[in-house]
């Protein structure tokens, strides 16, 4: 008997085993039956034997794993050809024998029977769309087209092209026909992969004159909106570089239009650098600092090399409170430092013995100190500064009084000592909790995103470290770190260990900073740095002037306007935002003036931010380029602030054809890039491909049934039952 070609054994043990097996089960079977069975008749006898023999041979088939080979068919897929076509506006240029790209790019797709001479497409297999920053299906003629996309995104656009397709249908290939602009800047290859993924080769087809485009532009990247006199502050820009490869870039830094720094920045073969500039002033005032690349030779466009920014300085006292109830080292250092500097007029209140407060003003003349009891009373200071037991001073109303002038009134506040309240007591404010195990000797090691901001500028080596420094008494680890938290400081241990030292927080519309080591104070003795500005005074200071540079409100100011940027893309909306000390229910809208050289260039009226309750924010569209400056007219008098728009159109601007960006993208998709007049024949030679895609089989095993695991059952049950029955045992 042949079996069918479609079942196939997977035997669990070497089919010759189990083969062996049966042979020696059958013929031990066969005796022993043959020879207890001689007191039934030889029927019953052969009955019992055929049952038990069944029995045993299912059994065995059950060890060889009975499969049969089913065949799938593959799915029914329609296979279309994606053409996209870019309607960027550098598509607009007039190189193409007096026509425009986008004119050339579709007279190539009648003369290659793509498209008809209506513009619509001669086979219904051709699915047309259009890219610029994405790729969109084209649903009317494409001679109603326009080069009108502000940029191009060619991995956005090729991941969307193959999103229009429909259910049931695959991209045979994908066509592009463009000038290969990207201002994306992902790798071509990595956009290939969208393509290879789906088995896609990528076929482009490059309009446009070839060459070599040149060109730096400046952006402010991060900037201090104001600083104190003679504190340092950092300029920093980026400029994106295009075909100035191992070149060196000479940039300047510009005070009120004059050179007052030039630096030269190697290029190497990156397309963006950074450049950073300190700058001091020694009065106060508001100040224009611009940083310009200086024009590479041969390039496209000089406009964009130059980028603005405003610097405000001021010198009022910085309000702080400090409120210890343990007093120690760390506090008792720490007021003595900011009670002898000048930028920061200091309210403390210790607590010295059980129910013993001692108050203490850095101005006598300001009368007796009463501690804040709501939101509003603590929104006189810009930073409170808590230590140890500070519930002891505060009561719970207090606690939560403190929580809103953080979270709604953009207040500072920073644990210098870790955890200042019981657990549970104020959890939402803290950044961090602490635990109470400490690690002994520990040294403070900046984090890489805190190395170059001013608490520990000056005070580090270059890969973050403190070597120079005393030690720290002890260090707390990290229990619980809340969402949004930044670590700007580790504390690292003599086994090289690091944990979390100093933790900065956004908490609302304020934020708040945790210290979890103990002998700070120990910086104020460091042999290296003699006199009253030690290390440890230093911290201070710059920590504190850093925190607050990140505040919407100035000190001593009730309120604070500015906008969202000192420079703006013509075309986008400049944000404006009125900041207040203390939110006035009473203050619902505020009427801003804009004016450009001099003239009225619009109106807009500041509303409540649906947000936070002490700001007030409005939005204003510019039409033209230049400097503007913005007066928002508040019940004490205006406030100004000034910003500059420019136009940054590269889309106009880097016109030459990147054949070179196209040839890549297509090579790694498994595609290439083809010559106008090869177009017809590719979309010919599509539409004739045929797919071998093979039938895929799976395998249906036939031994897992319920059923025949009863029939077992049955067979060997009803051999036990007739045995019994018949008085055989």
């Amino acid at each position: 008997m042949k079996l069918p070609e479609d079942i196939v054994f997977d035997p669990l043990i070497p089919w010759p085993v189990i083969l062996a097996i049966f042979l020696a089960l059958g013929a031990g079977t066969v005796w022993l039956y043959l020879t207890l069975g001689r007191n039934i008749s030889r029927r019953r006898n052969i009955a019992l034997l055929v049952f038990r023999l069944v029995g045993l041979a299912l059994i065995l088939i059950l060890l060889l794993q009975p499969s049969r080979r089913e065949i799938i068919p593959p799915p029914v897929r329609t296979r279309v050809i994606l053409v996209a076509l870019d309607t960027s506006k550098s598509m607009k240029q007039t190189d193409e024998q007096r026509a425009s790209r986008l004119d050339a790019a579709r007279q190539t797709l009648i003369e290659q029977r793509v498209l008809g001479p209506n513009g619509f497409p001669l086979d219904g297999r051709v699915r047309m769309v259009e890219f610029s920053d994405a790729a969109r299906p084209v649903t009317g003629s494409a001679l109603d087209l326009t080069a009108k996309g502000a940029t191009t995104c060619f991995h956005k656009s090729v991941s969307s092209a193959f999103a229009t397709l429909a259910p049931g249908e695959e991209a045979a290939a994908l066509v592009l026909l463009s000038d290969g602009h990207d201002f994306e800047m992902v790798n071509p290859v990595q956009t290939a992969l969208l393509a290879r993924n789906r088995r896609t080769p990528i076929y482009a087809v490059a309009f446009g004159k070839q060459g070599k485009v040149r060109d730096v532009s400046t952006r402010i990247i991060s900037s201090q909106p104001y600083c104190y006199v003679k504190q340092k502050a950092r300029i920093a820009a980026s400029l994106r570089l295009i075909g100035c490869e191992l070149e060196e870039i000479q940039v300047q830094l510009l005070r009120n239009g004059a050179v007052v720094r030039s630096v030269k920045v190697a290029a190497g073969d990156e397309q963006e650098v950074p450049v950073e500039f300190e700058v001091v002033e020694p009065e106060v005032g508001q100040f224009e600092y611009e940083v310009r690349a200086l024009p590479v030779e041969g390039e496209s466009d000089t406009a964009n090399n130059s980028a603005l920014t405003y610097l405000n300085v001021i010198d009022q006292q910085i309000q702080v409170l400090l409120l210890e109830g343990a007093p120690y080292w760390d506090s008792a250092f720490l007021q003595r430092s900011l009670m002898r500097n000048d930028k920061f007029n200091v309210d403390a209140l210790v607590k010295y013995a059980d129910r013993k407060l001692r108050p203490i003003r850095k101005n006598a003349s300001a009368g007796e100190f009463k501690l804040p009891q709501n939101a509003r009373e603590f929104g006189h200071y810009d930073v409170v500064l808590l230590g140890r037991e500070v519930d002891g001073i505060l009561s719970m109303s207090q606690i939560a009084a403190l929580g809103n002038y953080v979270r709604e009134g953009g207040g500072t506040v920073i644990f210098t000592r870790g955890p200042a309240f019981r657990p549970g007591t104020a959890e939402q404010l803290e950044p961090v909790l602490w635990k109470d195990e400490a690690r002994e000797k520990v040294r403070l090691q900046a984090a890489r995103m805190a190395q170059v901001v001013g608490p520990f500028k000056g005070l580090t080596a270059a890969d973050g470290s403190t070597e120079s420094l005393p030690e720290m008494i002890a260090g707390h680890e990290a229990d619980d770190a809340k969402a949004l938290s930044a670590i700007l400081a580790h504390a690292k241990d003599r086994d090289g260990a690091l944990f979390p030292a100093i933790v900065h927080r956004r908490y609302g519309s304020g934020q708040v900073v945790s210290i979890g080591v103990d002998g700070l104070w120990r910086w104020g003795f460091n042999p290296n740095m003699e006199g009253p500005n030690t290390a440890f005074d230093r911290f201070w200071d710059q920590l504190l002037l850093w925190l607050l540079a990140a505040r919407d409100i100035l000190p001593s100011k009730p309120y604070s306007f500015r906008p969202n940027s000192a420079n703006i893309p013509l075309g986008e909306k400049a944000g404006f935002r009125l900041s207040m000390r203390h939110p006035d229910a009473n203050l619902r809208s505020v009427p801003v003036r804009i004016t450009l050289a001099e003239r009225e260039a619009g109106r807009i009226m500041l509303t409540p931010d649906p947000g936070s309750s002490s700001r007030l924010i409005g939005d204003f569209l510019p039409e033209k380029t230049g400097r503007y400056q913005a007066v928002a007219e508040l019940p004490d008098g205006p406030l100004q602030a000034r910003f500059i728009v420019y136009s940054e159109n590269l889309e106009e601007t880097e016109v030459a054809t990147d054949a070179a960006y196209l040839r890549r993208l297509c090579e790694a998709s498994g595609g290439r890039l083809i010559k106008p007049d090869e177009l017809g024949r590719l979309i010919k030679e599509l539409r004739n491909e045929e797919i071998d895609v093979a039938p895929k089989t799976r395998l249906v095993s036939l031994w897992d049934r319920a059923w025949v695991f009863y029939v077992i059952g049955m067979l060997l049950g009803l051999d036990w039952y007739l045995r019994r029955r018949w008085g055989l045992t």
